[in-house]
Protein backbone atom coordinates (compact mmCIF):
# COMPACT_ATOMS: atom_id res chain seq x y z
CA UNK A 1 0.00 0.00 0.00
CA UNK A 2 2.40 2.52 0.68
CA UNK A 3 4.51 1.90 -2.44
CA UNK A 4 0.94 2.98 -4.22
CA UNK A 5 0.83 5.69 -2.30
CA UNK A 6 4.54 7.34 -3.44
CA UNK A 7 3.64 6.31 -7.02
CA UNK A 8 0.64 8.14 -6.35
CA UNK A 9 2.20 11.35 -5.06
CA UNK A 10 5.23 11.14 -7.54
CA UNK A 11 2.17 10.94 -10.14
CA UNK A 12 0.13 14.20 -8.77
CA UNK A 13 3.50 16.29 -7.50
CA UNK A 14 4.96 15.31 -11.57
CA UNK A 15 1.84 16.87 -13.16
CA UNK A 16 1.86 19.81 -10.95
CA UNK A 17 5.31 20.66 -11.59
CA UNK A 18 4.08 20.48 -15.69
CA UNK A 19 1.12 22.05 -15.24
CA UNK A 20 3.14 25.12 -13.65
CA UNK A 21 6.27 24.62 -15.36
CA UNK A 22 6.35 28.48 -16.41
CA UNK A 23 5.70 29.73 -13.01
CA UNK A 24 8.61 27.13 -11.86
CA UNK A 25 10.78 28.39 -14.43
CA UNK A 26 10.22 32.28 -13.64
CA UNK A 27 10.62 31.92 -9.47
CA UNK A 28 13.71 30.15 -9.93
CA UNK A 29 15.26 32.97 -12.20
CA UNK A 30 14.42 35.09 -9.37
CA UNK A 31 15.72 32.93 -6.43
CA UNK A 32 18.94 32.27 -7.57
CA UNK A 33 20.07 35.45 -7.69
CA UNK A 34 18.80 36.41 -4.33
CA UNK A 35 20.33 32.59 -3.04
CA UNK A 36 23.74 33.47 -4.54
CA UNK A 37 24.08 37.02 -3.11
CA UNK A 38 22.99 35.53 0.14
CA UNK A 39 25.82 32.68 0.15
CA UNK A 40 28.46 35.03 -1.05
CA UNK A 41 27.61 37.11 2.59
CA UNK A 42 27.19 34.56 5.08
CA UNK A 43 30.12 31.88 3.34
CA UNK A 44 33.38 32.95 5.19
CA UNK A 45 31.60 32.71 8.30
CA UNK A 46 30.43 29.07 7.49
CA UNK A 47 32.52 26.14 8.81
CA UNK A 48 34.70 24.87 6.25
CA UNK A 49 32.94 21.22 5.91
CA UNK A 50 29.72 23.21 5.60
CA UNK A 51 31.11 25.28 2.73
CA UNK A 52 31.76 22.80 0.11
CA UNK A 53 27.93 21.62 0.54
CA UNK A 54 26.89 25.05 0.17
CA UNK A 55 29.06 26.04 -2.90
CA UNK A 56 28.14 22.86 -4.32
CA UNK A 57 24.18 23.69 -3.78
CA UNK A 58 24.81 27.53 -5.14
CA UNK A 59 26.78 25.94 -8.50
CA UNK A 60 24.06 23.48 -9.06
CA UNK A 61 21.62 26.15 -8.77
CA UNK A 62 23.55 28.49 -11.48
CA UNK A 63 23.31 25.63 -13.65
CA UNK A 64 19.84 25.12 -13.49
CA UNK A 65 19.03 28.38 -14.34
CA UNK A 66 21.33 28.36 -17.91
CA UNK A 67 19.69 27.72 -21.29
CA UNK A 68 21.73 25.38 -23.44
CA UNK A 69 22.09 27.16 -26.75
CA UNK A 70 24.69 27.40 -29.55
CA UNK A 71 27.11 30.63 -30.37
CA UNK A 72 29.34 30.93 -33.03
CA UNK A 73 31.30 33.34 -34.46
CA UNK A 74 34.51 34.22 -35.74
CA UNK A 75 37.47 35.71 -33.33
CA UNK A 76 41.43 36.12 -34.89
CA UNK A 77 40.48 33.83 -37.66
CA UNK A 78 39.23 31.36 -35.51
CA UNK A 79 35.76 29.78 -35.68
CA UNK A 80 33.59 29.41 -31.97
CA UNK A 81 31.11 27.40 -31.42
CA UNK A 82 30.05 28.28 -27.60
CA UNK A 83 27.80 26.21 -25.62
CA UNK A 84 30.84 25.36 -22.99
CA UNK A 85 33.36 27.36 -25.17
CA UNK A 86 35.87 25.61 -27.76
CA UNK A 87 37.67 26.57 -30.88
CA UNK A 88 36.49 24.27 -33.75
CA UNK A 89 37.40 24.04 -37.63
CA UNK A 90 35.96 26.25 -40.08
CA UNK A 91 34.25 23.06 -41.79
CA UNK A 92 32.28 22.46 -38.43
CA UNK A 93 30.61 25.70 -38.64
CA UNK A 94 26.74 25.52 -40.32
CA UNK A 95 27.09 26.71 -43.93
CA UNK A 96 24.63 28.99 -43.46
CA UNK A 97 26.19 30.75 -40.73
CA UNK A 98 29.69 30.74 -42.27
CA UNK A 99 28.25 32.59 -45.26
CA UNK A 100 26.80 35.35 -43.91
CA UNK A 101 29.57 35.97 -41.85
CA UNK A 102 31.59 36.16 -45.03
CA UNK A 103 28.51 38.10 -46.77
CA UNK A 104 28.70 40.71 -43.56
CA UNK A 105 31.93 40.82 -42.03
CA UNK A 106 30.27 42.11 -39.02
CA UNK A 107 28.25 40.96 -36.23
CA UNK A 108 25.15 39.43 -37.33
CA UNK A 109 21.74 38.51 -35.16
CA UNK A 110 20.65 34.63 -35.98
CA UNK A 111 19.38 34.41 -32.70
CA UNK A 112 15.77 33.45 -35.68
CA UNK A 113 17.46 30.96 -37.60
CA UNK A 114 18.84 28.82 -34.83
CA UNK A 115 15.62 29.07 -32.61
CA UNK A 116 14.31 28.05 -35.79
CA UNK A 117 17.12 25.26 -36.42
CA UNK A 118 17.31 24.05 -32.97
CA UNK A 119 13.26 24.33 -32.33
CA UNK A 120 14.30 26.33 -28.92
CA UNK A 121 12.77 29.61 -28.29
CA UNK A 122 15.64 32.04 -26.44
Amino acid sequence: MIPVLIGLGVLIGGALLVAKWDDVKNWLRDFIPKLKAAWKKVREFVPYGARIFGDLIVEGADYLVKIAHKLYYQEDGQWIEETTTRKIPESEVPPAIRDKVYAQQKEEDITEEIEEELGLEV
